[in-house]
């Protein structure tokens, strides 16, 4: 025999229970808990200022974890790296340039068109050539679309034909990086740099194009040279200026293979000059270099197009007003876009 249930009563059925409410009490703990968590990483990189190097990398551990956070759980980067699609990093420079921000201009262009009348009075031509930024060649890590061409800034147009309307030989590569792009990376994705690829098909277009058009600078004797490979994994610069102590760990590493060559020194003596700034020496500068430390890996742009034209180039940094061109029969200069077109 089933046992009876004991009765419903309606009365019970009708009321529902009360929501449950948070006291005041229980209110203020929940914010002393958030103003607590707030308070800690502030606390740490006020005291890394004034204490030793046990407290900075207490800092450094707690923004560690603070950017592990970001990225995991808002898929954000920082105030100077933007988190983009695919875990690429961009400079937040590169996207201010593409929204037209505002940025401190420069007098890289007007330089260029003094340069090159001083030149011409000299019959020394001038070569530019210009590398567009990783922003440009990669919209697509940025903001998902199908993207046909390049993206360009409407200046670009304007400043590449005043050079030219100036006597400069300019060699734009961007449209020949974006098609180079479906074969090989141009750039890496956690690193501002080009890859060994893209700086070797560089130096092959400005061999080509000096053979083509001054065929009496490029050697027809091949150098003797001692070529080295070298494997190289690096995190990347613009991973550790989100991590410095993990950015491995938080981004991974990426590899490269480096061909070092040694035999074909720079020269003050070369009849060709080479300008350019830290896009020129990478791979060639051991601080600069993609892996980092050890040795110079003679590597670079330089020691490429030293080896393709066969002979030692006349190597210097940006030029600057008043330098000397004596006996010089071409000068090139490496630049990157965002220094032409800021």
């Amino acid at each position: 025999m089933k046992p009876t249930p004991p009765p419903i009563t309606p009365l019970k059925r009708a009321i529902a229970p009360p929501e449950p409410e948070l006291s005041p009490k229980a209110a203020l703990n929940i914010v002393r808990v958030f103003a607590l968590l707030l308070a800690i990483p502030l606390l740490f990189e006020v005291a890394s200022r004034f204490t030793p190097s046990k407290t900075n990398l207490a800092a450094a551990t707690v923004r560690s974890g603070m950017q592990w956070l970001l990225m995991h759980g808002l898929t954000e980067g920082n105030r100077a790296v933007f988190l983009g699609r695919e875990g690429w990093l961009f400079d937040q420079l590169e996207l201010d340039r593409l929204a037209h921000a505002r940025r401190p201009g420069n007098d890289v262009h007007s330089g260029l068109i003094k340069l090159a009348a001083q030149l011409k009075a000299q019959d020394t031509p001038l070569l530019v050539i210009t590398i567009p930024d990783r922003a440009t060649l990669y919209p697509e890590q940025i903001r998902p679309g199908r993207y046909l061409d390049v993206l360009r800034l409407k200046d670009e147009a304007g400043k590449l034909a005043e050079l030219k309307a100036a006597g400069v030989d300019v060699l734009d590569m961007t449209e020949a990086l974006w098609v180079f792009r479906d074969k090989q990376p141009v750039f890496f994705s956690h690193d501002s740099h080009w890859t060994p690829e893209a700086m070797k098909g560089v130096a092959l277009a400005v061999n080509k194009h000096v053979q083509e058009k001054f065929p009496r600078l490029s050697s027809t004797e091949t150098p003797v040279i001692n070529a080295t490979i070298l494997e190289r994994a690096d995190a990347g610069d613009l991973a550790l200026r989100l991590d410095r102590m993990h950015a491995a760990k938080l981004m991974g590493e990426e590899t490269a293979d480096l061909i070092s060559i040694q035999g074909i020194e720079p020269s003050g003596k070369s009849p060709i000059v080479l300008h350019g700034g830290e896009l020129m020496r990478v791979y060639d500068d051991a601080r600069l270099s993609f892996g980092g430390g050890g040795s110079p890996p003679s590597a670079g742009f330089i020691t490429q197009l030293a080896t393709l034209l066969g002979r030692p180039l006349d190597v210097r940094d940006m030029p600057r007003p008043g330098e000397s061109y004596e006996d010089k029969k071409l000068v090139i200069i490496l630049l990157p876009m965002t220094e032409l077109v800021p």
